[in-house]
C-alpha cells in the first residue's frame, strides 16, 4: 500500500490558523484506540506537541488582550517587509544590464546570505541580526555598492523599522517585567517544526512496519491538512479575484 502526506503550507497558515491545526490534531489523536498506543517515540511526539500548543495558545491569548503586544507584532511585520524590499531589490539588480550593478548585487547577495532566514529568528535575535547587517552595509566595503545601485532607502528603513520595534520591546520588556512574555515568532516556528518532524515520522513508520497506529494516525492527519490546505486554495482564490477587479 502507499502512503503519502497531504501536502500543506503551514509557513503561511496566520497565527491563529497555525494552532488551530494542531489543536484539531491533539483532538484527533485523542480518538485512537488506546491500545494502539504503545509506540514510545509517537508518544512523545504527542506529548510534546500538546506543551508547545499550549505555550502557544497563552502566546495566542498574550497577543489578544494585549493592545502593546498588537503593536509589537506590527513593527516586527514592518521590518520583516522592510527586509523583504531589500532582498527583492537586490534581485532586480541581479539581471541588470550593467555589470558593475550585476557584480555589486552579487557582493551583496553574499552578505545577506550569511543572515539567512533572519525574519523568522526570535525577536531579539533578529533585532541584532539587522543592527549588524545594516552596520555592514553601511561599511568601507559594501556602502559604495549601495550607493551604486541607489538602495540607500531600503538600508534606511531596515534602519528605522528596526529602531522602532526595539523601543516598542524594550518599553514592553521594562512594563512586563514581572509578566511571561512570550515571543510568539520562536514558539510558532518551534511548533511548526516539531510538527513537521513528527509528520515524517508517522509516514515513515507507515512504509516501516505493519502497526496499524500509524495509517490511523497518518489519516487523520491527512484529513486536517487537506481541509486547511483547501481553505488556503480558498483565500488565494478570493485574494487573486478581488485584486483582478481592483485593477
Amino acid at each position: 500500500m502507499e502512503f503519502n502526506l497531504e501536502p500543506l503550507r503551514t509557513t503561511v497558515l496566520a497565527n491563529m490558523e497555525a494552532g488551530q491545526l494542531i489543536k484539531r490534531h491533539l483532538s484527533d489523536f485523542a480518538t485512537i484506540d488506546a491500545s494502539l498506543l504503545n509506540n514510545a517515540p509517537f508518544n512523545n511526539y504527542v506529548k510534546n506537541l500538546t506543551s508547545k500548543s499550549e505555550l502557544y495558545e497563552k502566546g495566542l491569548a498574550q497577543v489578544r488582550k494585549s493592545d502593546e503586544t498588537e503593536k509589537i507584532v506590527l513593527a516586527d511585520d514592518s521590518r520583516d517587509k522592510a527586509i523583504d524590499a531589500f532582498a527583492k531589490a537586490l534581485k532586480l539588480y541581479a539581471v541588470s544590464d550593467v555589470d558593475a550593478e550585476v557584480d555589486a548585487s552579487k557582493s551583496l547577495s553574499t552578505l545577506f546570505a550569511s543572515y539567512k532566514n533572519i525574519a523568522t529568528i526570535s525577536y531579539e535575535a533578529e533585532s541584532l541580526a539587522i543592527d549588524k547587517l545594516a552596520s555592514e552595509l553601511k561599511g568601507a566595503s559594501y556602502a559604495p555598492k549601495i550607493a551604486l545601485l541607489q538602495m540607500d532607502r531600503y538600508v534606511t528603513r531596515l534602519e528605522n523599522t528596526n529602531a522602532t520595534f526595539k523601543t516598542l520591546f524594550g518599553s514592553r520588556m521594562v512594563t512586563s517585567a514581572v509578566t511571561e512574555v512570550y515571543d510568539m515568532k520562536k514558539i510558532r516556528k518551534e511548533m511548526l517544526a516539531q510538527y513537521a518532524d513528527f509528520c515524517d515520522y508517522v509516514l515513515a513508520m507507515c512504509k516501516a512496519t505493519n502497526a496499524p497506529l500509524f495509517p490511523a494516525s497518518l489519516n487523520l492527519l491527512n484529513t486536517a491538512r487537506k481541509y486547511y490546505a483547501d481553505q488556503l486554495a480558498r483565500h488565494t482564490a478570493t485574494k487573486t479575484e478581488k485584486e483582478k477587479n481592483s485593477d
